[in-house]
């Protein structure tokens, strides 16, 4: 192609970029998101390398820019849905735990020793079965037990967790 095809190209795809824009703007899209747009259109054609004939070229811009939109659209209102959900489990996870030591301590020291490297260190129960020797069904019958004694202690100590796995 000789430099006067090439620059005529290039000017109808800037004609064609504010026009796409212009329309993305009238259809209720915000200015800048348009814009974002109507760039990634550019980069897809760059990226695939694509020479459109400038018959075909407005026609093309409209449907990618369009399809690219709504894609963006999507994205947004999953992430905006993401987001609403975190926002509403952050208060539970920044709310910590209470402080069950002094209840722990008023347990057996097998007990003691399961609980806090099942919750504290987050030890698994494979990796207590091989910690205590045991097997894993025996670690879990005793965290069972170990955490149905504590159960019993909170309650006499009137300590409410119902609001706490135990």
């Amino acid at each position: 192609m000789s430099d006067t095809k090439i620059q005529e190209y290039e000017a109808e795809l800037r004609q064609y970029a504010v026009e796409v824009t212009k329309w993305l703007v009238t259809r209720g899209v915000k200015p800048d998101e348009a814009q974002d747009t109507v760039q990634d259109v550019f980069v897809k054609m760059l990226e695939t390398d694509l020479f459109i004939p400038p018959s075909k070229l407005r026609s093309w811009m409209y449907r990618v820019a369009l399809n690219n939109y709504i894609d963006r659209f999507r994205r947004n209102k999953k992430y905006q849905v993401i987001l609403q959900e975190l926002m509403k489990e952050l208060p539970l996870m920044t709310e910590s735990p209470p402080d069950l030591q002094p209840y722990l301590l008023k347990l057996k020291a097998a007990d003691q020793l399961l609980l806090q490297h099942y919750y504290y260190e987050e030890m698994s129960v494979k990796e207590l079965s091989a910690l205590t020797k045991s097997s894993v069904s025996k670690v879990k019958i005793d965290l069972y037990r170990a955490r149905k004694r504590l159960r019993k202690i909170l309650d006499e100590e009137e300590f409410d967790a119902s609001d706490w796995k135990l």
